[in-house]
């Protein structure tokens, strides 16, 4: 990046004029600065030595973080601004130069490891300058990569803040804030961040009354906002228990907290039935993180990737989503009515399974990085996918013809007795009809069977047996029949023991057999007496091993013991299980057996928790920020609002549109008189 040479000298008088009045040894490094680059330009300055180089970059940071609280006033902004933007071009030409490509890193790296920063000052903004230079996300990542206490990385945030609550000449600052909370957050260090944001969002808040501030205040105030529900337990886990409320000098309305324990959903009018399909699938993690890394941005598929980005990171209580609705209502579903949440589950996973497949066959996607040999299988097909093998074995010829069949959900009737019941009391487990429905059957009277060898219909023998086991196992518990007399399906209110923990047999083509376990994380339950009415909502486990009761917009934290004791005409109709394997990553042989390759193609710990939202696609990242942001304005809109009784801050005479440059007239609020800057503050890096 050059300099024009006219353009330079009338800078180089403006900054010796407000030399006196601004920064010596800013004004220093600029000198330090234009004299590197004159000699390379002018072809006097050979490629300096380690030892050299490590000298001018020690030089560099003792220049930008020399205490300078008592140089920049309020008359001197401009001066100061002139000057930090200098430095910042001369910066970017020296790193242009192959002989100073790491300046900024290494610069950093000693700033970071400075004696001189741990003093009890407040380190130049014109520090800020190197963040200007470097890429948000890879500082962040690298900062917080450091084996340090979470006091000391308090502290850079701290002055951080402080920087963008003052005065700092990185347009980027908000950014680095937003990357290392984030960063924090997800190696646990939860008690760091509930701290920062104790000491410094009041301070944050008061300056968005005024205008110079807002854009750059407004991503850090939500992103600490967005903290409020985090509470640090015992073992590291996050509860989503509401904290504290904030007290600062804007009151909190308590109408205005969250009350969800997580984001609900709106019913848009008997859409309960595609409200709790939603919830579930949103805590299917290998689901979930499936759908939010591929890279398709079309409807319906773009529209489920929203709203399972803000299911996990929203900060609204609960959203409204018509988008979904318009985009994966199934044919037949009228608008008002009540409709079979397992219907909206099969078309859903249907419609994605379609939009997926096309892209693959055109050879453009998969791009949610699925592991080899498994590219061209579609996410629903890797998720909730497997195969049956049924065999009908002939009574007359005793020939038995097999099929396989792809499964994404195992519908579990009923025996017509109760034989296969629990206890014996009409109590049926899921464990027992689901032996029930891989039982063998005979098929006879109306339900014989054509025989292929016999050419006649004939009484058989049916079995089921599963040859591909899902990742994910879906049960459908077939409550609902037929009543010719009423004509409508009635629902068979059958007491179900809800198993957490499942097994299932699983036999492959050359007859070995295994059992697998499923552990129960989500369960649909249907209220009411018939299908045509009640109401459906969703029990379900998120990331941390919490359970909670998704009612559309009304979630709360819950147990299992309130699931098992479900009343008379509550009834689990889809449940939801996750294949667990044992501590040595295997599943149990019954006979022969099983290829490492393929218990490691089982193996589900990939997706033990949900991603987080800087490890999101940079367009969903963006899509979230944004309405993390706009909740945000809209809850301040609401708090002005009611707060009447509040006095207005007055901000001067002047009004109209302002020019960027005359931001820097207006110095924030402070109790230091003349002296704007903070008086003291410990920042160690």
């Amino acid at each position: 990046m050059a300099i024009n040479q006219n353009t330079t000298h009338d800078d180089s008088s403006s900054l010796q004029g407000g030399s006196a009045s601004s920064s010596d040894s800013a004004h220093t490094l600029w000198k330090l600065l234009e004299h590197l680059l004159e000699s390379i330009k002018n072809g006097n300055l050979s490629r300096p030595s380690e030892e050299e180089y490590q000298k001018i970059c020690e030089y560099i940071v003792v220049l930008l973080a020399a205490d300078q609280r008592d140089s920049i006033r309020k008359n001197n902004i401009r001066n100061v601004r002139l000057l930090a933007d200098a430095i910042t071009k001369q910066l970017q030409q020296l790193v242009e130069q192959k002989a100073y490509r790491e300046l900024v890193k290494d610069c950093l790296e000693k700033l970071y490891a400075a004696d001189a920063l741990s003093s009890q000052k407040f380190p130049s903004p014109f520090t800020t300058i190197m963040l200007a230079l470097m890429e948000p996300k890879q500082g962040a990542a690298w900062i917080c990569s450091k084996n340090v206490s979470d006091e000391h990385i308090k502290k850079i945030l701290t002055v951080f803040i402080d920087w963008l609550c003052t005065i700092n000449f990185a347009p980027n600052l908000n950014v680095w804030i937003v990357q290392m909370v984030e960063g924090l957050l997800t190696k646990g260090k939860t008690n760091c961040v509930l701290n920062l944001r104790k000491e410094k969002l009041k301070q944050c808040k008061e300056l968005m009354l005024l205008p110079h501030y807002q854009q750059q205040l407004a991503p850090v105030i939500s992103c600490l906002e967005s903290v409020e529900d985090l509470q640090p337990l015992d073992d590291g886990r996050l509860d989503y228990n509401y904290a504290e409320s904030y007290d600062g000098s804007l009151e909190t309305d308590a109408s205005l907290i969250r009350s969800n324990a997580r984001v609900g959903l709106v019913n848009l009018g008997n859409t309960c039935y595609m409200n709790s399909v939603v919830q579930a699938l949103a805590m299917t993690k290998q689901f979930c993180t499936e759908v939010l890394m591929k890279q398709i941005d079309a409807p319906p598929f773009s529209e489920i990737q929203q709203l399972l980005a803000l299911l996990i990171h929203s900060r609204r209580p609960e959203l409204t989503p018509r988008a979904v609705l318009a985009t994966t209502r199934p044919p037949g579903f009228a608008p008002g009515y009540q409709q079979d949440s397992s219907e909206f589950l099969s078309y859903l996973l249907d419609r994605l399974h379609e939009q997926e497949k096309k892209l693959l066959l055109v050879g453009s996607g998969d791009g949610g990085g699925g592991a080899a040999g498994s590219s061209n299988k579609t996410l629903v097909q890797k998720t909730f996918e497997g195969q049956l093998s049924v065999g009908c074995r002939c009574t007359v010829c005793n020939i038995t013809n097999h099929t396989i069949e792809a499964f994404r959900s195992l519908d579990l009737a009923f025996p017509d007795d109760n034989t296969m019941t629990a206890n014996g009391d009409g109590t049926h487990s899921v464990q027992k009809l689901l032996d029930f429905y891989c039982s063998s059957e005979k098929l006879a009277g109306e339900n014989q069977y054509f025989c292929d060898r016999c050419q006649h219909l004939r009484d058989c023998e049916r079995s089921v047996t599963v040859t591909v086991p899902p990742q994910n196992l879906i049960l459908t518990i077939k409550h609902f029949r037929y009543d010719q007399s009423r004509q409508l399906r009635a629902k068979l209110m059958n007491k179900i023991l809800h198993n957490e923990n499942i097994s299932l047999v699983v036999t492959d083509s050359d007859g070995h057999q295994r059992q697998l376990h499923y552990r129960n994380y989500a369960v649909v339950v249907h209220y009411g007496t018939s299908m045509d009415s009640g109401h459906y909502y969703t029990y379900a486990q998120d990331g941390t091993g919490t359970w909670f009761k998704f009612n559309d917009n009304y979630v709360t934290e819950c147990t299992t013991v309130e699931l098992q004791k479900l009343p008379t005409p509550n009834t689990p109709y889809i449940l939801f299980y996750q294949l667990v394997v044992d501590g040595n990553g295997s599943s149990q042989a019954i006979r022969g057996e099983v290829a490492a390759s393929e218990e490691a193609a089982l193996d589900p710990s990939g997706y033990e928790t949900f991603p987080a939202l800087n490890e999101l696609p940079s367009r969903l990242q963006e899509f979230v920020r944004d309405d993390n942001l706009l909740y945000h304005r809209e809850v301040q809109e609401q708090r002005d609002k009611k707060a009447s009784k509040m006095p207005l801050l007055s901000l001067g005479s002047g009004g109209g549109n302002r020019r960027p440059s005359d931001d820097y007239d207006d110095p924030p609020p402070s109790s230091c008189g003349s002296k704007w800057l903070p008086s003291s503050n410990n920042f160690i890096f």
